[in-house]
């Protein structure tokens, strides 16, 4: 088993994986898109998932499914127990991590950057847009035999555009890219509340809590977080920072101070666990001047130090 303790938050490129394929790869590479370095499509069964217990980002987004299998995937603060069909949309900027809980596993998946659509003349075209490809999406959806039927299709037509150099070749990726994005909506749709309009708190609610997820996740030790309290935000949000509290409260049930609480509370768990950095480190970016405080604050709330969570 991978170790985590001592791991850093890396950061995987799609040149990365055209190196895999170079090393591992038991056949010949087939041909790349139009643009090099912008898209690849692959069947599960010829590159199987990595064990990957270390967190990391990477410079590419992806669209992974899954027919048949199972493990253990998260990202950000969210853990989702993958077993059998699910469609899963995974941008650059979440912290992931996989563990395979099953030897078999079936499906397909494709990386993409924004080299893909640089031909692309109009800006609202642009798939890089879409929700689900969004820091903070809940992109992972489990499939009926019909939807994986629907999906799997989709697929093998991508993998035959691109190990074909057929005329419209990329035009041809990007039409089924946009059916495996609009496929991801309709499932999306499925699972939420009948769209109605915001009332003025819960607008306000979503800038703050979208001010305050902007500030995650922490990737380097030298950045810190910048606004800590619902002073701060109100001041940025210009309003009353107790108009502020009673409009979250409302649209939410919990107080900014709450959000803020168990916000930042997630963030040192993921930094303990992901990264080596010392606690008075991690204590600094968090916003804590004095490594005590950090160190009562997370005791207070996790029930034990730290150092005590590193180590479990």
């Amino acid at each position: 088993m991978s170790k985590t303790k001592n791991a850093s938050i890396g950061l995987q490129t799609i040149s990365d994986f055209s190196d895999d394929l170079l090393l591992y790869s038991p056949k010949a590479l087939v041909p790349k898109a139009p643009l090099r370095g912008s898209f690849t499509v692959q069947p599960r069964n010829a590159f199987p998932c990595v064990d990957e217990v270390t967190a990391s980002r990477r410079d590419y987004y992806k669209i992974s499914f899954f027919s048949k299998g199972s493990g253990i995937f998260t990202m950000g603060g969210e853990r989702y127990e993958i077993d059998g069909p699910t469609l899963l949309f995974l941008n650059p900027y979440e912290i992931k991590t996989w563990r395979p809980s099953s030897e078999e596993h079936e499906g397909y998946f494709c990386l993409f950057t924004d080299l893909l659509f640089e031909s692309q003349t109009s800006p609202q075209e642009n798939l890089l847009q879409h929700p689900l490809l969004q820091l903070g999406a809940q992109a992972v959806f489990k499939l009926n035999n019909e939807q994986c039927e629907y999906i799997q299709s989709i697929f093998r037509q991508l993998v035959r555009e691109y190990n074909e150099n057929a005329a419209f070749k990329q035009e041809a990726i990007l039409i089924y890219l946009k059916l495996l994005l609009l496929e991801g909506k309709r499932l999306s749709s499925q699972t939420e509340q009948v769209h109605r309009q915001l009332s003025a708190a819960q607008m306000l609610a979503h800038r703050f809590t979208d001010k305050l997820e902007k500030q995650f996740p922490i990737e380097f030790n030298h950045n810190q977080v910048k606004l800590k309290t619902a002073k701060e935000f109100a001041q940025i949000l210009n309003t009353h920072p107790n108009h502020l509290n009673a409009s979250v409260k409302q649209a939410t049930g919990r107080t900014v101070s709450e959000h803020i609480r168990q916000r930042i509370l997630l963030e040192a768990r993921l930094l303990l666990i992901h990264t080596d950095w010392q606690i008075a480190e991690i204590a600094w970016c968090l916003g804590f001047e004095d490594p005590g405080n950090f160190t009562h604050f997370f005791k207070n709330h996790s029930g034990v130090s730290p150092h005590v969570y590193r180590a479990q």
